[in-house]
Parts: C-alpha cells; sequence; structure tokens
C-alpha cells in the first residue's frame, strides 16, 4: 500500500474532465494537511503531461505512453512505471489483500476496514474555491472511508478526455480492503462533474482515522515552460533506481 502511494501523489484532481484541445496550460498551488503536518503542493498540467510536486516528491505523468516519473528529492533517486505495469501491481496487490481478509476472523476485518457493502456520492452545496465556483461532493465507501471532494466545471486541463481518476487519489482503493466494491465507485463516480479543486478524506483503519486534505488557493492559466516537465532539470545528477511498486513480489 504505501508504495502505491508514491505514484498516486501525483494526481491534482479524481475525475473525469473532458476539456478542450485549446485549453490553456493550468498551474494549480494547493494547501494540503495530512499526518499533522501543514504544507503546500504545486500541480501542473499541459496538454500531454502532468506533474505533482511538494518539495520532497515529484510525479510525472506523460499521457501518451502512460510512463509515470517518481522522484525523491531526500534519496536524490529517480524510478519510472508504466500505468500497465502499475495496473498489473494493483492488481496482485488488491489479491493478495483480499486473500489475507478472508483469512480473518470477522471481528480482525472489521478493525481492518471491512469489506465495503456500499458505495454512494452525495450532491451537497456550490461554494468558493480559489475564485471558483465549486460543486460539493460526499463519496462514502462503506462506513470505514468518506472523501468530501469540490469540482468545479469552469476549470480544465488542457488535455482532452484524460481521465485523471487514474492518477488519483481514489485509485488507491484498488488495492484496499475494499477493491471489492471498485465497480459500484465507478459507477457513482460519474455523478462527480469538473476538476477537484479541493478533496479531504478520511479513512479507518486498526482502530485508527487517518485524515488528509487538499484545496487550491491558486490557478494560473498560460503556458507553462518544457523544463517544468524535464527530470534532468527538476533532479540534475539523481540516480535512477527501479520503482518501488517493481520491486514489490
Amino acid at each position: 500500500m504505501r508504495a502505491s502511494r508514491l505514484v498516486l501523489v501525483a494526481a491534482a484532481a479524481t475525475t473525469v474532465v473532458a476539456a478542450s484541445a485549446f485549453a490553456e496550460d493550468l498551474t494549480v498551488v494547493f494547501k494540503t494537511t495530512g499526518a499533522g503536518r501543514v504544507g503546500t503542493s504545486t500541480a501542473y498540467y499541459s496538454a500531454e503531461k502532468m506533474r505533482m510536486s511538494d518539495g520532497t516528491a515529484d510525479s510525472i505523468i506523460e499521457y501518451g505512453p502512460g510512463r509515470i516519473i517518481t522522484i525523491n528529492h531526500t534519496k536524490k533517486e529517480y524510478s519510472e512505471i508504466t500505468m500497465a505495469e502499475m495496473e498489473a501491481a494493483r492488481a496482485r496487490m488488491a489479491a493478495q489483500m483480499e486473500a489475507q481478509m478472508a483469512a480473518m476472523p470477522p471481528a480482525m476485518r472489521e478493525m481492518m476496514g471491512g469489506v465495503a457493502e456500499s458505495v454512494t456520492v452525495t450532491k451537497g452545496a456550490v461554494r468558493k474555491v480559489a475564485g471558483y465556483d465549486c460543486q460539493d461532493y460526499v463519496l462514502a465507501v462503506g462506513t470505514s472511508n468518506t472523501m468530501h471532494v469540490c469540482a468545479s466545471t469552469a476549470v480544465a486541463p488542457p488535455a482532452a478526455k484524460v481521465d485523471y481518476r487514474k492518477y488519483g487519489s481514489l485509485a488507491g482503493m484498488a488495492t484496499s480492503p475494499m477493491s471489492k466494491s471498485v465497480a459500484k465507485l465507478a459507477d457513482e463516480l460519474k455523478k462527480i462533474q469538473g476538476f477537484t479543486l479541493a478533496e479531504s478524506s478520511s479513512m479507518k483503519m486498526m482502530g485508527q482515522s487517518v485524515q488528509s486534505s487538499r484545496e487550491a488557493t491558486e490557478v494560473k492559466k498560460g503556458a507553462i515552460a518544457a523544463s517544468a516537465f524535464d527530470v534532468a532539470a527538476i533532479a540534475p545528477g539523481y540516480k535512477k533506481v527501479p520503482h518501488p511498486l517493481t520491486r514489490m513480489k
């Protein structure tokens, strides 16, 4: 699970955005919270690539080849993985977790978060985020996982018809004990329209509650320099290593 999150931080949207091919490049600054810390992250969107940076790690996604590059500034390393490889690794992890959950006593499965029996999306109020109208939604997966999403149809990245859910935090649910509800999740997600400007999540597991959030504070439209997606410029001299997911058995 931990390894998969290294690539999931690349997301700044969890919904499908069918943007115009002529839309401008987009740069979004987020305020983030999690693990008792408050920070910032920046997402860059061009027609061919996407990047998320929080100062300690960067993730670059190339839509065409389906390649994800993860950069670790602390270790001065970077690694690559394709979407096909990542999906295969997720499938293996999900199968292993489901097998482990099935072998547990009911009480232990409940402590681990259980298998979600229901997935629902509830529409809330409209509010302003970074100066844009934003529609609130509440996504509930069983009783252990809840995500609040605020999506705006007034903001659109330039890549036409890119399914940003593939790279988002919701993709991580495919490797969670609730993975049997992925089909239900996909259906319910169709209710959410627009680009995610804010999200917060709460997950209960092993009797603990894990919370995190992200909310846009600035949205800038305009051309992004090619160097913003260049590994050599972002991580000069860093060592290339195998991706954590490809090292997992």
